[in-house]
């Protein structure tokens, strides 16, 4: 399998703020494993939707229908390390 890097960006989610539901987007990236460009976009697509932050998101009425679009996907030659926090870049000798 192929690392690849995908980046999305996601529209109308609900996000109680002050008392009041505002609805929000936002520009994410997540490292995923996958057999081409079209599945990582799947998998990457699949990851946002299984998060739980988002358990509370379902079709409310008067609301738009929350949405994720991949932007980019990159097909990635260095390893990908679990810390989200740090971007490692590879040194040699």
């Amino acid at each position: 399998m192929t690392t690849y890097l995908v980046r999305m960006r996601g529209e109308h989610f609900p996000l109680h703020d002050n008392g009041r539901w505002r609805l929000y987007g936002f520009f994410t990236e997540r490292a995923v494993e996958a057999e081409s460009a079209e599945e990582a976009e799947m998998v990457g697509v699949h990851t946002i939707q299984t998060d739980p932050v988002w358990n509370h998101v379902r079709p409310r009425p008067g609301f738009p229908t929350p949405r994720i679009f991949p932007e980019e996907v990159i097909e990635l030659d260095a390893p990908v390390f679990p810390d989200e926090d740090y971007e490692f870049f590879e040194m040699k000798k």
